[in-house]
C-alpha cells in the first residue's frame, strides 16, 4: 500500500474509533431516556408526572387512560428499541472502519441495516402524531400533523450508497484475487 494511503487509512481508523465511542455513550443515554419515559407512562403517580416531549410537541401523560398508556408505553418501546439498533448498526459500521475494513461485505451490510433502521425511525416518527388520534386523548394534545418523511428519504439514501458500497467491495475482491 503506497505511503498516502496508509496514511489515510490510519485517520479513517481513528475517526471512526472516536466516532464509535461516541455511539456507545449515545447508545447508553438512549436506553436511560427510553426506561424513564417507560416508567412516566406506564407507571403514573410514582413522582413522574407530566408531559413527554419529543420534535413533534409535547405529549400530555396525564390525560392517558390505562389503555392510551397501554398504547404509548408500546409504542414508546418500540421506538426506542428502533433508535437503538440504528445507533447499533452505525457503531458496527464504524467497528469495522476503525478495523481497516471499509470496502467489505460486513461493512455493506451494516451500512444497509443501518439506512433500513432509519426507515423504520421514518416511519415512526410519522406515526407518533397520529396517536393521540387513535387513542382519543380527552382533551387533545394539540399535537401537529408532521408526516414530513426526511428520516424515510435519509435511510433510503443510505440503503442506496450501500448498494454502490456493495459494488465496490466486490471490486475490490475481484482485484485481490487478480494479484
Amino acid at each position: 500500500m503506497q505511503p498516502e494511503n496508509e496514511a489515510r487509512l490510519r485517520k479513517i481508523r481513528r475517526v471512526s474509533s472516536i466516532l464509535r465511542g461516541f455511539c456507545k455513550l449515545v447508545l447508553g443515554l438512549i436506553v436511560l431516556r427510553g426506561l424513564r419515559i417507560e416508567k412516566i407512562i406506564l407507571f403514573p403517580g410514582k413522582g413522574l408526572v407530566g408531559a413527554i416531549s419529543a420534535h413533534y410537541g409535547i405529549f400530555p401523560v396525564a390525560a392517558l387512560t390505562g389503555r392510551g398508556r397501554l398504547v404509548v408505553g408500546l409504542l414508546g418501546a418500540v421506538t426506542f428499541a428502533i433508535t437503538f439498533k440504528c445507533v447499533y448498526h452505525l457503531h458496527r459500521l464504524l467497528g469495522d472502519f476503525a478495523k481497516g475494513e471499509v470496502f467489505t461485505r460486513d461493512a455493506v451490510r451494516q451500512l444497509r441495516l443501518w439506512g433500513w433502521t432509519c426507515v423504520l425511525l421514518g416511519v415512526m416518527n410519522i406515526a407518533w402524531p397520529l396517536i393521540d388520534r387513535a387513542i382519543e386523548l380527552h382533551p387533545p394534545s394539540g399535537l401537529g400533523l408532521d408526516l414530513s418523511g426526511d428520516m424515510v428519504v435519509n435511510g433510503l439514501v443510505i440503503v442506496a450508497i450501500s448498494w454502490f458500497m456493495a459494488m465496490a467491495a466486490e471490486m475490490r475482491e475481484e482485484n485481490e484475487l487478480t494479484v
